[in-house]
């Protein structure tokens, strides 16, 4: 393929053929990245492809140049017909990826053989389904930066290829201006420009209809393990090492501070492991996705109340996270399944960006209680239940619990406890301890929340009081950027829950506060603007619907209606408070504006020449390396001129430059002249690079000279 520019197009210009080929690179690329970063591609497809981008890329470059013969393609394509069907009923199991794998085979191959018209065109067909294929498959915000460079490239490739097409219809009588890449780098830049500002537009006057569809082609493949039915002691350590977002929270008011974000309750423990054995669960359906989840009693029931909206990301489980006891939950499945430890699941469900709606009671207890107000024997007895412990872990429970009498107190107490003698720490285990719980409370005495909460519903139970570990997140930071509150899988949590007569099912957090906890980093900083991107992309773009749109003429039309309502006499009064204060503070600023404007003033009339004396000096010392080309010569000599002209010597417009030359007085000037002017013809006609270091010198022998 090293050839295949001259072979295709020796009738185009030399800088469209290039601006071309390296455009249609930019095409090819933009989808790939686009597609490698919706995650659904293997990596030997990724290596692959991005092996035969660089080997363009360096052949276009000049650093290498190679040629595939026409046999290995045609082997390698009869190969690839059978393997085709093995990656759709063996290796993929699903059309969609093996019909991406073929598009990237057929761009590795086209990438690395093209040389033909037809080549080409094949290669602007792939690039485009590559994007397609990554509008399906990728819900992250880098898309977009992938789709704007790919218009800006398809723009470059389309342009260019048009003048290709044209030169080649005159039979190489075109010739091309010395400027012609930059005008095309131009012409793209104000036409992409463009259509991204018309496309933003017409996307908020039509929304995306096909989002049911493009999920049900690209359905969630992966989730997160981390808040199924069961906890291992360290692995909440694991999760808070990860800072990645798990969901974001939208208020309706203020956000009261360390909510818990309840996912699940276990509890069944078996010396490592908490878990909860089967159970029959409650299913409740929506009707038109709102659900009812309490009865008429504690709807009336005083306390503080929550409304808020949640975008869980790739749900790390089936379970819903929720702060307080859920009241309402707007929802889109069908199905919901509740616990009977109280926590929220949706069996089945695949689509990432889960969004739903919760008003929460967040009085206590807030966490549903048993039919009846109180627990059954089996249910007593089940939240009792302990497995072989330490003796001294009892003897613990004991002696911090012997001076209370309520079991309020005795919960109060070992979680004191606990808070103020151990350690916050995520530092992993040296050795496996035969008793993690042991090990914890008399040897290491520092660990992270699962050890908490564990020591504590275990030592509750000791003193026959029922208790499980209930999973989730704690708090969340807000981001003021984009006003949701995030919540990240750093922030994993592990508490009690503790029953209480008369109280029902109370939480107890025995974790003592995180030392490193909310400190601003300039990653973090930085993270709040990811975010903010992050959602808006989310909620404008994925989510953006005819709800979305009909919300967004709402808020339109009623900020219109706000604006005609008022007052004329209303409105003068503010616009007249507003000019006073106007011009009260730029009295106040007046030294600065004006020396603003005199910096400005001195930018206008100066900057042009300043840039072009700077540019003028790279182009001198250019010249003064040997690095002139004959498009130069005609620059050096109309500096001479200027030169010349400063002296009194003005060139008549019918004079040739040698004839100009001979008409001036004899003199040393004369003979630089003289001098210069023949170096300019070596330059101009005979592209004599060295030329231009000459009239580099002569130039400078001009001059006047200072001082």
């Amino acid at each position: 393929m090293a050839q295949a520019a001259h072979t295709l197009n020796g009738a185009a210009p030399a800088a469209v053929e290039r601006f071309y080929h390296v455009c249609l690179l930019g095409m090819l690329a933009s989808g790939y990245f686009a597609v490698a970063g919706s995650q659904a591609l293997d990596w030997p497809t990724l290596v692959l492809a991005g092996a035969a981008l660089a080997a363009r890329a360096a052949q276009l470059a000049g650093w290498v140049e190679f040629t595939v013969p026409d046999g290995w393609v045609t082997v390698a394509t009869v190969l690839y017909i059978g393997f085709f069907a093995l990656d759709y009923f063996l290796l993929s199991r699903d059309f969609l990826s093996a019909t991406v794998h073929l598009v990237f085979y057929v761009a590795i191959v086209k990438l690395l053989t093209a040389r033909t018209r037809r080549d080409f065109l094949f290669l602007e067909l792939i690039a485009f389904l590559e994007l397609l294929a990554a509008s399906v498959l990728s819900t992250n915000p880098s898309f977009f930066v992938f789709l704007v460079l790919f218009l800006f490239f398809s723009i470059g490739t389309f342009a260019s290829g048009e003048i290709r097409r044209a030169a080649r219809r005159m039979n190489g009588r075109s010739r091309a201006a010395p400027a012609v890449g930059k005008r095309l780098s131009w012409l793209t830049a104000v036409a992409g420009a463009a259509i991204l500002l018309i496309t933003a537009a017409l996307f908020f006057v039509l929304p995306r209809t096909a989002r049911a569809a493009l999920e049900k082609l690209a359905p969630n493949a992966a989730r997160v393990s981390g808040f199924a039915n069961e906890l291992t002691l360290g692995q909440t350590g694991e999760l808070r090492r990860q800072g990645g977002a798990v969901m974001h929270v939208r208020f309706n008011g203020a956000a009261p501070e360390g909510l818990r974000w309840r996912g699940n309750a276990l509890a069944e423990f078996d010396g490592w492991k908490w878990y909860n054995s089967y159970a029959k669960p409650r299913v409740h359906h929506p009707v038109q996705g709102l659900l009812k989840l309490v009865d008429d009693d504690q709807r009336r029931r005083p306390g503080r109340r929550l409304d808020y909206e949640v975008v869980l990301h790739t749900p790390p489980s089936d379970a819903l996270f929720i702060a307080g006891l859920p009241e309402h939950l707007r929802i889109p499945a069908p199905a919901l399944v509740e616990t009977p430890t109280g926590a929220f699941k949706i069996p089945l469900y695949e689509a990432e960006n889960l969004r739903y709606v919760v008003h929460s009671y967040l009085g206590e207890p807030a966490v549903a209680q048993p039919e009846g107000g109180n627990l059954t024997e089996m249910e007593r007895n089940h939240h009792l239940l302990l497995p072989p412990v330490d003796r001294r872990i009892l003897a613990l429970a004991r002696e911090l619990t012997t001076s209370y009498t309520s079991d309020y107190q005795r919960a109060r107490a070992v979680e004191e406890y606990l808070r103020t003698q151990f350690a916050y720490s995520l530092a992993p285990l040296e050795r496996e301890p035969a008793d993690p719980l042991a090990d914890f409370l008399f040897e290491r005495r520092q660990g992270h929340c699962e050890y908490f909460a564990s020591a504590m519903a275990v030592m509750l139970r000791a003193v026959w009081i029922p208790a499980r570990v209930a999973t989730g997140f704690l708090g969340g930071s807000r981001n003021p950027l984009s006003g949701w509150h995030v919540v990240r899988a750093s922030e994993a949590h592990a508490w009690v829950e503790a029953w209480i007569p008369g109280r029902g099912w109370v939480a107890f957090d025995p974790t003592p506060a995180d030392p490193d906890q909310g400190r601003m980093t300039a990653w973090y900083r930085l993270s709040m603007w990811t975010d903010a991107f992050d959602m808006f992309w989310q909620e404008w773009v994925l989510g953006y619907d005819l709800d979305r749109q009909l919300t967004l003429a709402f808020q339109v039309e009623r900020g219109r209606r706000s604006l005609s309502l008022r007052s004329a006499s209303d409105w003068w009064r503010e616009m007249s408070g507003r000019l006073e204060r106007s011009r009260e503070a730029a009295v106040e600023s007046l030294p600065w504006l004006l020396g603003l404007a005199g910096l400005v003033a001195v930018l206008i009339l100066a900057g042009p020449r300043l840039v072009r004396l700077h540019r003028d000096r790279q182009r001198l010392r250019r010249w003064q390396r040997g690095e002139g080309s004959a498009s130069d010569a005609a620059l050096l000599y109309r500096r001479m001129l200027v030169l010349l002209e400063r002296r009194g010597h003005r060139k008549a417009p019918g004079q040739t430059p040698l004839e100009f030359a001979r008409s001036l007085p004899e003199s040393h000037l004369a003979q630089l002249v003289e001098s210069f002017t023949l170096s300019y013809h070596e330059l101009r006609y005979g592209a004599r690079q060295s030329s231009a270091v000459r009239m580099a010198e002569l130039i400078g022998q001009m001059a006047p000279r200072r001082g």
